[in-house]
């Protein structure tokens, strides 16, 4: 197979049959052998039902069904983890993103790359409640993952099926595969898409959802965050107790300070408080992202069948 799109659907009955035509449009001359795995996520409305109809009809289609509603990430997860393509492109079912646009990161591929970003470019959604937090979150995304994209929000991006073979032996920092493939790759390109208001339906996040999804990518990932937070105390600490020693040299044993400088005391003295606390709180949250790590043992999604 030489492509597989993985596509996370819950509750999308309006959109789930200009889904197919679009994709059938986009990849009908397009030269390759391809698979579609559609991963019902839970969904309280018809869409599974219209999955299992086109599934019948088209045996490209194929249909993971998780046991309940687990969230685009792990539904993504169990999308990946199923599919047979050597490319894997992962794409949103509310057509914000046309399938059409899937070529285009898929050459990206075939030109020696491991994991290609797609790159919104559009209004597709309201500046305040989801463009602005999305843009914020992409900046600490970035922050934490230790390489910067773009867009770490686009949901349509491709990669090699080497590269989603290893996601799983992160455990559940394969719930944010993206800033996990982008770290493991050795290679990593960007394509521009366009983005677009919705077809029909609704978003499933909102503001409050983006920052409860940031602060479940710390706990994954913040490793890296809390040893900067050690560097940063060490810092601290380290010029609170020079300038220190450097104060009681010139003020005792070289009298050049006749005075004392209170101002200067209060500094030093906050610099070297701060910089010992934020260095225990680094290695602390070290230890403890350590731990957490081994035992979370939790499965990050149940499948119910795939058809």
């Amino acid at each position: 197979m030489d492509l597989a799109l993985v596509i996370p659907i819950y509750n999308e009955e309006e959109n789930i049959p200009y889904l197919y035509d679009a994709i059938e449009a986009a990849l009908e001359g397009a030269g390759c052998s391809y698979e579609v795995v559609a991963v019902d996520d839970g969904s309280s409305d018809r869409g599974l039902e219209q999955l299992l109809q086109l599934a019948e009809r088209d045996p490209r289609w194929r249909i993971v069904q998780l046991a309940r509603n687990f969230g685009q990430h792990p539904a993504l997860a169990a999308g990946l983890a199923a599919a047979h393509g050597d490319i894997l492109v992962t794409l949103d079912a509310d057509l914000q993103i046309e399938p059409r646009q899937v070529l285009a990161l898929v050459e990206k591929i075939r030109e020696g790359h491991d994991f290609v970003s797609g790159v919104r470019i559009g209004s597709g959604d309201s500046l305040l409640l989801r463009r602005l937090p999305s843009a914020l979150l992409n900046l600490l995304i970035g922050r934490v993952a230790g390489r910067r994209l773009r867009d770490f929000g686009c949901p349509m991006n491709a990669m090699r099926r080497e590269l989603a073979e290893q996601l799983p032996h992160y455990g559940d920092m394969q719930r944010f595969f993206k800033p996990l493939a982008v770290r493991l790759a050795a290679s990593v390109a960007e394509v521009e898409v366009a983005y677009r208001p919705r077809r029909a339906g609704s978003s499933k996040y909102d503001f409050l959802s983006l920052v409860d999804l940031f602060f479940d990518f710390v706990s994954n990932f913040s490793r890296r965050l809390f040893q900067r937070v050690a560097v940063v105390g060490l810092l601290l600490f380290g010029a609170g107790m020079l300038g220190g020693m450097a104060y009681l040299l010139l003020r005792f044993a070289f009298a050049l300070l006749p005075t004392p400088w209170d101002r200067l005391q209060a500094l030093l003295l906050l610099a070297l408080l701060f910089g010992l606390n934020l260095t225990v709180l680094g290695i602390l949250g070290d230890f403890v992202i350590r731990i957490y790590r081994k035992i979370d043992s939790k499965p990050l999604y149940q499948i119910k069948t795939i058809r």
